[in-house]
C-alpha cells in the first residue's frame, strides 16, 4: 500500500502540472489575441504647404473597416503628418487615403502596412 501513493502523487503533480502549463498557453494567446490601440501615421511631408484641405482615410482587415478618419483642414492645409489611432490587434492592413486639395482634385494611395502595439506604422502620401 505505501508504493501507491506515491504513484497517485506523481499522477497527480503530472496532472496539474499540465493543467496550468495549459492555463498558461491559453492565457498568453488571448493576450495576443487582444485588440489595442494601435498608431498609423500618414506623412503628407510631399505635399504643398496648404495643399491638402482635407483626407480620408480607412484602415481595414481582410474587406472589414477597423478605422475611418475624415478631416478637413482650413485655408492652412493639413499638418505634415495626421496620427490615427486604431483599435485592433496587431497584424498586416490595408490603408486607403484620398487627399483632396483646395481645387476639389482628389489623389488617392492604397497601401499595406503591419500594425504593431510598439510602434506607429507609416504611410507615405504623394
Amino acid at each position: 500500500m505505501s508504493e501507491e501513493a506515491p504513484r497517485r502523487r506523481g499522477g497527480l503533480l503530472a496532472r496539474v502540472a499540465f493543467l496550468l502549463l495549459l492555463a498558461g498557453g491559453l492565457a498568453l494567446w488571448a493576450d495576443l489575441r487582444r485588440p489595442r490601440e494601435l498608431r498609423v501615421d500618414l506623412d503628407l511631408t510631399e505635399a504643398l504647404p496648404g495643399d491638402v484641405v482635407e483626407v480620408d482615410v480607412t484602415v481595414s482587415r481582410e474587406g472589414r473597416a477597423l478605422a475611418r478618419i475624415d478631416q478637413r483642414f482650413g485655408a492652412g492645409g493639413a499638418p505634415g503628418t495626421i496620427h490615427a489611432v486604431v483599435h485592433a490587434r496587431p497584424g498586416r492592413a490595408d490603408v486607403d487615403a484620398t487627399l483632396i486639395d483646395g481645387q476639389g482634385r482628389a489623389r488617392h494611395t492604397q497601401t499595406v502596412v503591419e500594425l504593431r502595439k510598439d510602434r506607429a506604422a507609416a504611410v507615405k502620401v504623394r
